[in-house]
């Protein structure tokens, strides 16, 4: 007579289960997106009329946020002649005509959206096609001073608001709730209002060129609107002898 062990109804569960329990939370991924991302981008480009040197001494409060003043840095290069990232004004460096400081206080949250997506969203695979509700908040500051004096030239502000959307497997896993009574769901979806920290390098690394585009051209648009670019004009072949005559005046409306 046949007899079925313990040992092997797990093995015959464990290959009829496991695989699709796999494909189960890799399906149902949803990728990063950014829903109003295209309100940051740019739609006008303003120019520099001369090429300026630029030094960026930045304020962020950790590595990651780091590269979305990168991305900045990336994006003025399209303006000027060189950019110095870090920039740190008391230390023995090439001098520069601009000294930008950028500050950026980031905020990431969760939603309670994220409940309902989760449980009993789980039903109708709602992770996979909409994605778990996230919202990043970026404060950023900026002061650009005269690279020889260091006198203040002009400042901005400009809060940024992101609407996330993403669903990793970490998360996703809870899908399995299919397998029982969505238990496994409703308490996932608890803890799931809460923002996920593994969502923030990715969406760094997709908002760090059209966010840094989008603060050079405000750097650029400042520059322009303070009408204090004589002394880069008096510069243009003027040698090193009308270089020292114009750092000694800087900002001069003289043409």
């Amino acid at each position: 007579m046949f007899r079925i062990t313990g040992a092997r109804l797990a093995r015959a569960i464990s290959r009829a289960v496991l695989p699709g329990l796999g494909l189960l939370t890799l399906g149902c991924a949803h990728a990063l997106e950014v829903t109003n991302l295209d309100a940051y981008r740019t739609t006008t480009i303003a120019s520099l009329p001369h090429k300026v040197s630029i030094g960026i001494v930045e304020s962020v409060p950790d590595a990651t946020t780091q590269r979305l003043v990168k991305g900045i840095g990336n994006e003025l290069l399209k303006y000027s002649t060189q950019v110095i990232l870090p920039y740190t004004p008391s230390s023995p460096q090439q001098p520069v005509d601009v000294v930008a400081h950028i500050s950026i206080v980031p905020t990431y949250k969760g939603s309670g959206w994220n409940f309902l997506i989760n449980w009993p969203g789980f039903l109708v695979f709602a992770p996979a096609w909409h994605g778990y509700d996230y919202e990043a908040d970026y404060d950023i500051s900026g002061t650009i001073m005269n690279g020889t004096d260091d006198g203040e030239i002009c400042s901005f502000s400009l809060p940024i608001h992101l609407d996330v959307r993403h669903a990793a497997i970490n998360r996703t896993w809870t899908e399995i709730s299919w397998l029982e009574y969505g238990a496994i769901a409703f308490i996932g979806g608890l803890v799931f209002i809460r923002y996920d920290a593994g969502v923030t390098p990715q969406l760094v690394d997709a908002v760090a060129d059209p966010l840094g585009d989008r603060i050079a051209q405000e750097i650029v648009t400042k520059l322009n609107a303070s009408g204090r670019f004589g002394w880069i004009r008096r510069l243009d072949g003027a040698g090193q002898q009308g270089r020292e005559r114009a750092r000694s005046d800087p900002w001069s409306s003289g043409s």
